[in-house]
């Protein structure tokens, strides 16, 4: 679990803090899951150029701009995610927590859960996403996904917050698979990438996602005089590792607009890790900076 030391949460009965947070928060909640497509990490196959490690990370998350114009002035909070490998796939669980300032020094306290597993060969996908306000249930999702084979599409089976299904069309991939097919597109030299990502965070979770990747960083050459002492433990941990620069922009499926709900910028490792990511929604933008990694030993199978 993530423990976080937070502040003393004032009651919040500000119509026009919740009202602003009513708009922003389903969007935010959605697109950290989404996260996933960007530190999702695993033990690469045969099949695929990349390979990649499994480890467990925590994010400080920090206001990087905006937020007057969304009614809170400040935002900071912690990202945990854990990616494993269990033999027939990969289990993600991520924890976080956000803690944004009103204008007159209210605290709004958000949390969320989301915890999946995805199949080794793509085709199957489980989901439970959970966020709260102030400790106030706002979303609950619980769900399952298959795609048929040779991506002639599949369904999405929902269990909560009702039972419903969802068409997922032609060509369709889960967060793991299209992590591994973005760090193949960027060690092959390709630019530009969009493919349809279905992220299990409710009936809008199908995503159209453009992935725009810049020219490869050669892996930082390490002087003499810097020893493993002079350098946090994190950077140590990616030493060696060429990364790429990459902005992501996610569209709703099927609506045709122009303008993105959200976008991302963060730096991608060969391995799968994102030392650094900032969410830009527009009105306001959030950083995140990684704290804490360390890596998983390969499980035995």
């Amino acid at each position: 679990m993530l423990k976080l030391v937070c502040r003393d949460v004032t009651t919040i009965d500000r119509p026009e803090v919740l009202s602003t947070f009513a708009f922003i928060m389903p969007l935010f909640w959605k697109y950290l899951a989404l996260s996933s497509v960007i530190t999702l990490v695993c033990f690469g196959s045969s099949a695929r150029s990349a390979d990649l490690a499994a480890h467990r990370a925590i994010y400080d998350l920090s206001l990087l701009s905006g937020g007057g114009g969304a009614d809170f002035t400040d935002v900071t909070g912690r990202m945990y995610l854990d990616w494993s490998d269990v033999c027939d796939g990969w289990t993600l669980t991520q924890h976080v927590r956000m803690i944004f300032v009103g204008r007159n020094g209210d605290t709004i306290i958000n949390d969320f859960s989301f915890s999946s597993w995805e199949s080794r060969d793509g085709s199957k996908f489980r989901y439970t996403m959970r966020s709260t306000t102030n400790d106030e249930l706002n979303e609950q999702v619980e769900g399952r996904a298959q795609l048929d084979p040779g991506g002639v599409g599949g369904v999405a089976l929902f269990s909560e917050p009702e039972e419903s299904s969802m068409e997922l069309p032609a060509g369709t991939l889960f967060p793991t698979e299209h992590l591994f097919l973005t760090i193949d597109h960027a060690m092959s030299g390709g630019d530009n990438l969009t493919r349809n990502v279905f992220s299990g965070t409710g009936d809008d979770s199908l995503n159209e996602v453009s992935a725009f990747i810049g020219p490869v960083i050669a892996p930082a050459s390490v002087r003499p005089e810097e020893s493993s002492e002079s350098r946090s433990l994190t950077d140590a941990r990616l030493e060696g590792l060429r990364s790429w620069p990459v902005a992501m922009a996610y569209f709703p499926y099927g609506k045709g607009d122009h303008q993105p709900e959200f976008e991302v910028h963060f730096q991608l490792m060969e391995n799968g890790v994102s030392p650094s990511m900032d969410l830009d929604y527009g009105r306001f933008a959030i950083r995140g900076l990684i704290e804490h990694l360390e890596y998983h030993s390969p499980p035995d199978c």
